[in-house]
């Protein structure tokens, strides 16, 4: 009999309340607001420990992001359950793949479940259901006992709504990393603009050649200037940068992009007009 079952408030209460639990959740970091909704969803059920399984692609993996903190749920890392490979079997693997739910009060009889849940954690009763963000399945929400048939259909029924509201708690924080991201990226940017802002256009040119791989020889082959008026133009690039090699000149030049307009400056200079010094 489920913690719900036990006493607690029932149907569309229980998760209303649930809800507005995890609508506060903060979700300016992925796996904190995972873990503090995991945490939620398990104090609700009564349960052993709940899991947000999100699926790495590098890993290909379903790895838990967000997990309750009780002792089946350290336990699990301890023993390297918190990563399952979508290659293996198991029931969470499944849910993932086929998008159906699962519910089981008597795990310990399952020949399909992993050996590390069934005999790693003792889990004897387990809930999991599909985790979708933005209309794309990501992972599953698992909610585990070490009783028997402790989880009732509204138990699942239940988690599979919260389950939609974990996945819109997830596409939040994911929108709020990306705006925070390319705010950090526009001030990158423009601090890097401030910085080769200090060159001349001559001296510009020279650091988006040295970008492009060209030497002082073909640097001053394409200007139409000595290698030594090249040379001084590379010491003062360098200077005015603050930096000591042409190869973080290169990088700085790469990451703004410029490197890929010097073909079109180059075009420009075959009349064999190079432009003004400053």
């Amino acid at each position: 009999m489920s913690h719900y079952q036990q006493g607690h408030p029932v149907g569309s209460d229980r998760l209303l309340s649930t809800l507005e639990q995890l609508l506060a959740v903060d979700t300016t970091e992925l796996e904190p607001a995972l873990q503090r909704s995991a945490q939620v969803v398990c104090d609700v059920l009564g349960a052993d420990k709940v899991d947000v399984f999100v699926y790495d692609q590098a890993k290909e993996s379903l790895v838990a992001r967000g997990t309750s903190a009780t002792p089946m749920g350290r336990r699990q890392h301890e023993i390297g359950m918190d990563r399952l490979p979508v290659a293996g079997r198991g029931r969470a693997v499944e849910v993932f793949t086929r998008g159906t739910s699962h519910q089981d009060g008597r795990v310990d009889e399952d020949d399909l479940e992993l050996i590390g849940i069934r005999e790693g954690l003792g889990v004897r009763s387990q809930v999991t259901v599909p985790l979708d963000v933005g209309g794309t399945r990501r992972g599953v929400l698992s909610a585990v006992s070490a009783k028997r048939d402790f989880f009732s259909d509204l138990d699942t029924g239940f988690l599979e709504a919260v389950s939609r509201w974990t996945g819109l708690i997830m596409h939040r924080a994911e929108l709020a990393h990306a705006v925070l991201e390319r705010a950090e990226e526009r001030g990158r940017r423009q601090t890097l603009e401030r910085l080769l802002g200090q060159l001349t256009s001559r001296q510009l040119e020279v650091a988006i050649l040295i970008a492009n791989g060209l030497s002082n020889q073909q640097i001053a082959d394409r200007l139409v200037v000595t290698t030594g008026t090249v040379a001084n133009h590379v010491a003062q690039v360098l200077a005015r940068l603050g930096m000591d090699s042409r190869t973080q000149v290169a990088a700085l030049v790469a990451e703004l992009g410029l490197h890929r307009d010097e073909q079109a400056r180059a075009d420009g200079l075959t009349d064999g007009h190079a432009p003004p010094e400053r």
